[in-house]
């Protein structure tokens, strides 16, 4: 919640707040590859400090506004921040991550995306996933972009969701849809593509131009070794897609790489860059 009632009140004698300055997540729904894959920047005083929640919550009886009983997921988190804000999958199928988008009006009184997406990791398909992200009722008071399918659904599509605060007196958020029908693929920073909104975060913006610039001049991607060498670009000057310099003087770097194989039902864990290196792990995926 740290930026929504300074930005709503417009609080400009805070100290700026030092915050990693993108994340870039690439959708690849390909005849034979199918893919979500996502690089996770961050403050470089996080390198090598994120861990995985992974969870099994059963309740005798329906909680929260949904009404849930049990929840399975796995979720990439830093200390402090609930699950649900990374890259995620949970045990009905659903794979996801977040890009970090910044309106420039925020709107106290309304529900923070870090819980909005960690009431996501309980949802069984797509109508309960919009759901939550709508938050009928109240709406979420600042925006990320959602990337995410069902492993379970037959159309096999795939989404990018823009959220956006809700507006004026609007009691649900704002949501662009995309679809990521079957043959295409869809790359996402951290700029408002599609909803029409004044946005804050100027170096943010640049970061995310640069990357998209530089997703667009590749050859569209075919297969999962395509996603990961464009994931791994190191051209683009200080705004590049995979950030690390080998020193420990730079402000934000690619603390980790995400790569969700939507056929294989795995996930493989980067630390270094992806063109060069093996993962960590590659963790299967268990559902339901």
């Amino acid at each position: 919640m740290d930026d929504i009632l300074p930005q709503s009140l417009k609080y400009l004698n805070s100290t700026p707040k030092k915050q990693a300055v993108g994340c870039s997540s690439i959708i690849l729904n390909g005849q034979k590859d199918r893919v979500l894959a996502h690089t996770e920047d961050a403050l470089t005083a996080t390198l090598n400090h994120y861990y995985f929640v992974v969870a099994h919550i059963i309740n005798d009886t329906p909680q929260g506004k949904y009404n849930v009983k049990e929840e399975r997921f796995m979720s990439l988190c830093y200390a402090g921040h609930l699950p649900g804000y990374t890259m995620n999958y949970n045990h009905h199928g659903l794979v996801f991550s977040i890009n970090t988008l910044s309106a420039e009006v925020l709107r106290s009184g309304k529900t923070p995306r870090h819980f909005i997406t960690r009431a996501l990791l309980g949802t069984e398909n797509f109508e309960q996933a919009l759901k939550v992200l709508k938050d009928e009722g109240v709406g979420a008071g600042d925006g990320c972009s959602i990337n995410l399918t069902f492993l379970n659904d037959s159309s096999s599509d795939c989404y990018n969701i823009e959220m956006a605060p809700a507006l004026g007196t609007d009691k649900e958020s704002r949501l662009d849809i995309k679809k990521i029908f079957r043959c295409n693929f869809n790359c996402h920073a951290n700029k408002y593509e599609r909803i029409k909104i004044e946005q804050a975060n100027q170096i943010m913006i640049d970061s995310s131009i640069s990357r998209m610039n530089t997703f667009m001049a590749c050859d569209p991607p075919k297969t999962k070794q395509d996603v990961i060498n464009m994931l791994g670009d190191t051209s683009g000057g200080p705004h590049c897609v995979f950030r690390e310099n080998l020193c420990m003087d730079e402000e934000v770097k690619t603390i980790a790489v995400g790569v969700f194989d939507l056929n294989e039902k795995t996930f493989a864990l980067y630390s270094d860059n992806p063109r060069h290196h093996e993962p960590h792990v590659i963790l299967p995926l268990i559902l339901k």
